[in-house]
């Protein structure tokens, strides 16, 4: 296994540097946890302290030789000292529930389903989930009355906080409930579509 491994995917997938810098500059997070992360290394890129979770058998081998992963963080870092990172074999739906609550500044939920039922926990008061809705978990946090729309990243990748109430209305009302959609794991239809939705745990 080699760093191309990464960077293959990184180039095939699309390099979300960008997005991370723009969230990482909104929220002051420094500890971040990614369920569903597969081999999406640039987190590392821009935050000091990353976990990442995923039951891939790749990405498992890929991260067992830590000084791989390890010398792309250092080689792209954009912050001072040493990168710490780690990996979390299996799936987040039994991995996540075994972590310490309240520990993480940001989860990354990107493409990987319904994350926030399991990763929200983990959370400290105040903290960030990052999501997009294309396995529907914006949707289930929009369900949540501990979270809140904080911001959005548009198509075009920028960073808003303005006009926030545009967002997750549904194009056939009404929303559906939290069981519905952890029962149908189907993305809800929006009206103003974005490509990221930035939510905040309330208790800050």
């Amino acid at each position: 296994m080699s760093a191309s491994d990464f960077t293959s995917y990184l180039d095939t997938t699309g390099d979300r540097s960008r997005l991370y810098l723009e969230i990482a500059a909104h929220t002051g997070a420094r500890r971040v946890l990614y369920p569903g992360s597969y081999l999406d290394i640039a987190p590392s890129y821009v935050w000091p302290d990353v976990t990442y979770l995923d039951a891939d058998d790749r990405a498992t081998r890929m991260f067992a030789d830590a000084e791989v992963p390890l010398s792309l963080a250092v080689r792209h870092k954009r912050y001072p000292g040493d990168p710490l990172i780690a990996y979390i074999p299996g799936d987040y739906t039994r991995t996540l529930p075994e972590l310490p609550a309240a520990s993480w500044d940001l989860v990354i939920s990107l493409s990987a389903g319904l994350v926030s039922e399991h990763a929200t926990r983990c959370l400290k008061p105040g903290g960030y989930l990052l999501a997009n809705n294309s396995h529907a978990d914006a949707g289930l946090a929009c369900t949540d009355p501990h979270l809140r729309l904080s911001a959005v990243v548009g198509l075009d990748g920028t960073l808003s906080t303005g006009g926030l109430d545009r967002y997750l209305r549904p194009r056939r009302p009404p929303h559906p409930s939290r069981d519905d959609i952890l029962k149908s794991a189907r993305s809800v239809p929006y009206t103003e579509t974005a490509s990221a939705y930035l939510f905040q745990l309330r208790g800050s």
